[in-house]
């Protein structure tokens, strides 16, 4: 009995393998990575954001204004100081204050939030920068945005008298209608123009003098229109010695 089992076993282990498959258990293949192109649900259909979690950033709101530029008038005054002047501006509020170059201005007021009143203080001639500075420390600035002349007497003829050291004084105040001596009391020749340079278009009254050679004396055009004019020289227009500005009222 007992070999009649083992030749029925060995028949059936050579008919399996006969077939052409082993007759023992093999390992599992192994499975290959879908290749490219083949459908894949997780990438073709990814799971959609949650709109509630987490929530959403809110868009962004409009950019906030730009201050507006300090306005200053009127833009002169003596140089004793006590001119009442109007600021326009943005952002002022109670305890706003005004510098005029390096002093403060007297009486300040804040109207409302564009508008301060204020008493100029005393300087020097020429011009200076003033800057509003508004509580929390924010600072609005006019680069020189106020002139300091004072007036010329009405039987007199405004004179800039340019000296080795630069133009004196730096600033004149005329009434329309009147002319500006320039006197070269340098050794060297200059030629005083209108801003800017080098097309000198904002004030053509000013370029009548033309070059003035050492010693010599020119009168500029009759100023018409109440404006600021400011001049400098043509072949040194950088150096702030050979500029001045004549106020027309």
């Amino acid at each position: 009995m007992r070999y009649l089992v083992a030749i029925v076993c060995a028949a059936i282990l050579a008919a399996t393998a006969g077939c052409g498959q082993s007759a023992y258990p093999s390992s599992p293949s192994p499975v290959s990575a879908p290749t490219a192109g083949t459908f894949d649900y997780d990438d073709d259909y990814p799971t959609p954001p949650d709109p509630y979690d987490p929530y959403p950033p809110p868009p962004p709101g409009p950019p906030a204004p730009a201050p507006a530029a300090l306005v200053v008038a009127p833009a002169y005054g003596a140089t004793a100081g006590g001119t009442p002047v109007t600021i326009t501006g943005s952002g002022f509020a109670p305890g706003t204050t005004v510098m005029f170059g390096a002093a403060p201005a007297t009486a300040v007021a804040v109207v409302d939030a564009a508008t301060i009143t204020a008493m100029t203080p005393g300087s020097a001639n020429g011009w200076i920068d003033v800057v509003v500075t508004v509580p929390g420390g924010a600072t609005l600035s006019l680069p020189g945005g106020f002139t300091y002349a004072d007036p010329t007497a009405p039987d007199a003829t405004a004179t800039i008298t340019i000296m080795p050291t630069g133009n004196s004084p730096k600033a004149v105040l005329i009434a329309a209608g009147s002319r500006v001596r320039l006197v070269n009391s340098d050794a060297r020749p200059h030629d005083l123009e209108s801003d800017p340079h080098p097309v000198h278009s904002d004030c053509p009254e000013a370029n009548g003098a033309g070059l003035l050679t050492p010693g010599g004396s020119a009168m500029t055009g009759a100023f018409m229109t109440p404006r600021t004019c400011g001049i400098h020289d043509h072949n040194d227009p950088d150096n702030p010695a050979w500029m001045s500005r004549i106020v027309i009222r």
